[in-house]
Formats: C-alpha cells, sequence, structure tokens
C-alpha cells in the first residue's frame, strides 16, 4: 500500500499520522500550516483543509473516516472491532459522539477566534460553547472512570479520534473537573507514537 499524508501538526492530521505510525505503515509526509486552502490541497480535500491522505485507488480528506479506513483495511493488525459487533457499534458512537458533541464547540470558539475575519467574529457563543463542551466532557469523565480505554481495556483507533478533541479541550482550559480525562490524556501521551500538539 503507498500512502502519502497532507499534514500540518497543530491540525486534525495529527490524528492520521498517529494511527499510520501505531499501525506501522510506511507513508510520505507533504507537511505545513501554507497548504491550508491552497491550491495543492484542494485537488484532494474540496475545502482546502487538512488532512488528506492519498491512496492508490484516491484520496480521503475527513480524518475521523480516514483513521477508521486504516484501522479496517490493515484489519491484521486489530486496531478497530469488526464491522457487525456491539463493540464496533461502541466505536462509531463514540466517534459521532466527539465529532458531534464535543469538537464541535471547540471548532465554533476557534473559528471565531483566529479563522474568521475580525469583523465576522462572535465573541458571544463563547460561553455557550464552553458549556456544551464541559456537559459533553461529563461523558468521557463517566467512562473513563470505569475503563482504561474508550472501548475497554485495549487501546484502538477509537482513542485516537477520541483524543484528539479531548486535548484540544485541555488545551482549552476546559478540563479542570475531568480528573478522569486528563489521566486518561497523560497515560496516552506515554505512547511512543503520540502525535497530538501540546499547546
Amino acid at each position: 500500500m503507498s500512502y502519502t499524508l497532507y499534514e500540518y501538526s497543530r491540525s486534525r492530521s495529527a490524528r492520521v499520522r498517529w494511527t499510520l505510525l501505531e499501525l506501522d505503515l510506511p507513508f510520505e509526509s507533504v507537511e505545513g500550516r501554507k497548504l491550508i486552502h491552497s491550491e495543492e490541497l484542494k485537488q484532494f480535500s474540496p475545502l482546502g483543509k487538512l488532512p488528506a491522505l492519498i491512496t492508490e485507488e484516491g484520496p480521503l480528506y475527513e480524518s475521523a473516516a480516514i483513521c477508521t479506513f486504516l484501522a479496517d483495511r490493515h484489519g491484521d493488525k486489530d486496531f478497530i472491532p469488526k464491522a457487525g459487533t456491539y463493540q464496533r457499534g461502541l466505536h462509531e458512537q463514540w466517534m459521532s459522539f466527539t465529532l458531534c458533541e464535543l469538537e464541535t464547540h471547540l471548532w465554533s470558539t476557534a473559528r471565531n477566534i483566529f479563522v474568521y475575519d475580525e469583523a465576522d467574529r462572535i465573541t458571544a457563543i463563547f460561553p455557550q460553547n464552553a458549556a456544551e463542551a464541559k456537559k459533553s466532557l461529563t461523558v468521557f469523565e463517566e467512562q473513563l472512570g470505569k475503563t482504561e480505554f474508550l472501548l475497554g481495556d485495549r487501546f484502538q483507533v477509537t482513542d485516537i479520534i477520541a483524543a484528539f478533541a479531548l486535548n484540544w479541550a485541555r488545551m482549552m482550559e476546559l478540563t479542570g473537573e475531568s480528573p478522569n480525562v486528563i489521566a486518561y490524556l497523560d497515560r496516552l501521551s506515554a505512547r511512543p507514537h503520540y502525535s497530538l500538539a501540546e499547546k
């Protein structure tokens, strides 16, 4: 298999890099902040956002989808539950919950800090976003008080997808009431292939 990853370390591409490394898959890297919204990147990612993964069949451009694809394609690594199993349902659940109930609020705030033109920013939404993110964090907090990883006692691709958003919440200082989440992130950061930005 041949893979090329378009990436920037502070973007969601960190999920894909970490997955590739955990699966011990060789890949070429095209890296840099300047890629964002570039015409080069738009050939593979229509909104010019990172990451993009170039495969032999064509490009993929959503980080959670790419990570799931890689884990499925290289199923011999046993890094994702098999399709049709209850555990796979839990993977899909945590992936959707992460993206829809946590990351969306973090991204809304981030867009209004450094993405939108200053005249278009709506800072009044920040407290609401923080409150919604904290509500979602309580769900992770409860689960991680019961299990070492999201799906039980073994690290899987589900943890990479969730950890990016949880680490982002920590950087936004939203995890003060989530000691289990913080301990979980600390455990993951000790892994040799950990690829998330810390600041």
